[in-house]
């Protein structure tokens, strides 16, 4: 049996991915070990995979503070060693990662190992670690357009996100039905990725009333440290009920995509290539102090694809009308779904899996040659 060791840990932007991959190639017959961080988002959303097999190492992003790069340091070795001892236990036949300095240890380590090693970047600005990697890597799996100029051309292949099997569109008021919620009023989900966002958090808290009197029900994940669960009710400015319901996490993001009529979301790609497979229109705010700005580039993608609506954080006193003008602008939310169908990359995993397959066929038949090569010399 062939085994896959995956470098997915640090956000659910990574790890998602890495378990969707993960379900796939085990369908094709391989054995998989995740390499997870030690956060809380990884582990619940290990607890929910329970059957896939987990490891945790270290994993941090470097930084001019001095005490934090020495930090990052600290982990890279300890990382890096924490993987050697796992290749030489396990014998992987590829390690591939997902992004995340949680990953270089990972891929490093199978470098030294003499393994095929593989990277996936899903964001439209490569980022350090990719192009770190880029100049050892044996596959470079990048968004159409995306190029890194230190790779050879004939390492890309452009590739979507893998996304797990439970995330699918399901019927808009069923789904709302599901989550306690009117089938007959709008509904806006906020959410700012795995680990929430403060400013859209706050945002909700300040316009839930003047949402209510426009009957517009709110579903707000918090994130792990945003809040408590709570629920609450007001009256439209018609006197009707209406939900406002805020937690900290989903574990039915489909489901919850699948009951918007609008979300409003950071622009991580995970978020976004969920948001796509669901047909959820969206209005994105992008982190802005994400590396390279990099969720500004995504989120300008998005928008240039006809897919919702990009604004930037410094014009969030502009939000609330913009909601209130799209979530019932019938029109142009359907011509959103439409373009979102089209961005969907239904076999993202099952071509990575297969060109994975391909890679360490390729890379045994050249370690074979080799060794031929030498008996020949030898005898």
């Amino acid at each position: 049996m062939r085994k896959a060791l995956i470098a997915c840990g640090g956000t659910g932007g990574h790890l998602s991915p890495g378990i969707a991959l993960a379900e796939e190639m085990i369908s094709r017959g391989w054995q998989c070990e995740l390499l997870i961080s030690t956060k809380q988002v990884d582990s619940r959303l290990a607890r929910k995979y329970s059957s896939l097999d987990y490891t945790a190492i270290p994993g941090s992003a470097p930084s001019l503070n001095p005490a934090r790069f020495a930090r990052f340091c600290y982990d890279l070795i300890q990382g890096f060693a924490r993987c050697i001892m796992i290749i030489r236990q396990t014998k992987p036949n590829v390690v591939i990662g997902f992004g995340g300095f949680l990953s270089m240890s990972a891929l490093f380590a199978g470098r030294v190992s003499g393994l095929p090693v593989a990277i996936h970047d899903s964001n439209r600005i490569a980022g350090r670690v990719t192009r770190t990697v880029s100049l050892f890597a044996h596959r470079l799996y990048l968004p159409e357009g995306v190029s890194i100029k230190t790779a050879h051309s004939s390492r890309i292949r452009s590739i979507g996100v893998p996304i797990r099997r439970e995330i699918h569109p399901i019927s808009r008021n069923r789904a709302k039905r599901h989550l306690g919620l009117d089938p007959a009023m709008k509904l806006l989900v906020v959410f700012g990725g795995s680990q929430g966002a403060s400013a859209l958090n706050e945002w909700v808290k300040k316009n839930i009333d003047s949402l209510a009197q426009e009957e517009i029900q709110v579903y707000c994940l918090m994130g792990l440290s945003g809040g408590s669960n709570s629920e609450f009710t007001y009256r439209s400015r018609k006197g009707a009920l209406v939900k406002s319901i805020f937690r900290q996490f989903s574990d039915e993001m489909g489901i919850l995509l699948s009951a918007a009529d609008l979300v409003i979301s950071r622009a991580g790609t995970g978020s976004l290539t969920e948001i796509a497979r669901c047909r959820a229109p969206a209005i994105t705010i992008p982190y802005p102090f994400a590396a390279d700005n990099h969720q500004y580039y995504n989120a300008r993608h998005f928008e240039m694809h006809g897919c919702g609506i990009l604004i930037e954080q410094e014009y969030l006193d502009s939000l609330l009308d913009e909601v209130k003008d799209t979530i019932y602008n019938d029109w142009l939310l359907q011509r959103f779904r439409e373009n979102l169908s089209r961005m969907d990359d239904f076999e993202a995993q099952t071509k990575i899996a297969k060109d994975l397959e391909e890679l360490v066929l390729e890379m045994e038949k050249k370690a074979a040659s080799a060794h031929a090569g030498k008996e020949s010399v030898s005898s």
